[in-house]
């Protein structure tokens, strides 16, 4: 957690809600539940943390309104007890920075994972937290609420959900608003959501949605289609995701097996990959309106972010200077014409829908197409703006980490992957046991030990003070 809400605000929420549920007023059926959400999500003053999307840029501003999909948390009657760790700025700052580290909040750690995070490890290496709301997932895995809120561009919330034993799903692009969240791109951008139980995370669904529909009491295969992707897996996950088969035919599912998505070679152009083009263009952009959200801050674009005389203290780096701000820099650069982008746009939707998920669907009648989260399905779902989630299988006999499968569908059927959750939930809820004992580590990091030092005495104050907080006025 970067940051909670004070104790006061909680408390005065909580007695609040409880009153309504003494009266007979039950909002939801998430009505008084806790639930964190991601430092890259805009709470206004009220709620008493700040949104710093863990960079030293905005220490000490609050927003001036919450987003939408917070409003939607607290008219259901959820309580919002802080913000989660993430990768700084929902990790598009520059390569080589370690997934789940700002230098706000610190290297996010696994409750999961022995030995917690191996030094240098690689992106998708067995240790690592993998995606930009790492934060969230641990949150959540390690009992600091039930539920979490967070942004998808590509993996971000389903990777350390997998990493994590959770349920998780990112919605269909455009679906929810993303207005109040920092941005990568409206091409992929989206938000979803983590919990450890499928029934919660369709209700935590409905209300991110503002429907009444997406939660299911079906808790069966029986009827539901299913494909699965062929893929090279390790010999635990392979015998893992072998039974999960055996029970879906146990439970009345019928399945097609070596369902073909689409290859990430067609993801390229001029050997570069076409969707980090497309990201990188309107960025600067869509951070200058996202910065609108804070009109007392000095920041009023990336160009102010990432400048000469402030960079280092603005954005500092844990790593060597190979981790640098050098996606922040190329997006200033850009110069990506509207026709070309629109050309690179449709050339992704047609890879990874009329030549993937669009066709392979159809073709078998399926409901979802499932996968292994180590693989890259979740960029072919973000490619073509398609909902997709993750199911806890099991955990490394070697170290304890978690893993599982990836389950997509066609636009807006959201409940058609929660169904496959809510049956994996209800039929198999064994794989779910973590291994004992799970460890939370603290992660000896001596270069980041000098991260204070780096800063100006003003902006170490700055980080050292607490932020002022004005009680909210509740009726």
């Amino acid at each position: 957690m970067i940051s909670t809400a004070p104790k006061e605000i909680l408390l005065h929420i909580a007695k609040s809600l409880d009153d309504e549920r003494a009266a007979g007023n039950i909002r939801s059926p998430l009505h008084d539940i806790l639930i964190t959400v991601k430092e890259n999500i805009c709470t206004d003053k009220s709620l008493g943390i700040e949104t710093t999307c863990g960079s030293c840029a905005l220490i000490g501003y609050f927003p001036q309104r919450n987003t939408p999909i917070i409003d939607h948390l607290l008219k259901a009657g959820m309580t919002v007890t802080g913000k989660a760790n993430l990768s700084e700025m929902s990790g598009w700052k520059g390569f080589g920075i370690t997934t789940g580290w700002p230098p706000v909040g610190g290297q996010t750690q696994s409750p999961c994972i022995f030995g917690g995070l191996a030094e240098g490890e690689k992106l998708l290496g067995q240790t690592a937290l993998v995606g930009s709301s790492s934060g969230s997932a641990s949150g959540v895995a390690a009992g600091f609420a039930p539920l979490a809120v967070a942004t998808e561009i590509d993996g971000s919330i389903t990777q350390p959900a997998n990493r994590a034993a959770l349920f998780g799903i990112k919605v269909t692009v455009g679906r929810a608003s993303i207005e109040g969240t920092a941005p990568w791109s409206a091409l992929t951008d989206s938000v979803g959501g983590m919990a450890k139980s499928a029934q919660d995370l369709a209700d935590l669904v409905d209300v991110i949605l503002g429907t009444n529909t997406t939660s299911t009491s079906n808790t069966s295969w029986q009827g539901q289609t299913i494909g699965f992707v062929d893929s090279v897996l390790i010999t635990q996950q392979r015998e893992a995701s072998m039974d999960t088969k055996k029970k879906l035919i146990e439970h009345g599912a019928t399945l097609h097996e070596n369902v073909s998505l689409t290859s990430m070679d067609e993801f390229q152009v001029d050997s570069n990959d076409a969707l980090d083009q497309l990201w990188n263009h309107g960025y600067a952009k869509a951070w200058e309106k996202f910065l609108e959200n804070f009109p007392s801050s000095s920041m009023k674009s990336i160009a102010d972010i990432v400048n000469s005389t402030n960079s280092m203290q603005r954005l500092p780096c844990l790593r060597s200077i190979q981790a640098s701000n050098c996606w922040k820099e190329s997006a200033l650069e850009d110069k990506t014409s509207e026709k070309k982008y629109a050309k690179g746009v449709s050339s992704v939707r047609e890879a990874a829908k009329t030549n993937g998920i669009d066709k392979s669907i159809p073709l078998f009648s399926l409901d979802v197409i499932v996968g292994p989260m180590d693989d890259r399905i979740p960029t072919i779902a973000a490619a073509a703006g398609y909902p997709v989630g993750t199911v806890p299988l099991g955990y490394s006999q070697t170290n304890g980490r978690p893993f599982g499968i990836s389950v997509v569908a066609l636009a807006n059927e959201e409940h058609k992957i929660l169904q496959f959750m809510t049956a994996r939930d209800e039929l198999i809820p064994s794989c779910l046991t973590p291994p004992p004992p799970p460890q939370l580590m603290n992660w000896n990091a001596p270069e980041q030990s000098n991260l204070l030092a780096q800063l100006s005495s003003q902006e170490t104050n700055a980080l050292r003070q607490p932020p002022k907080v004005v009680m909210a006025k509740r009726g």
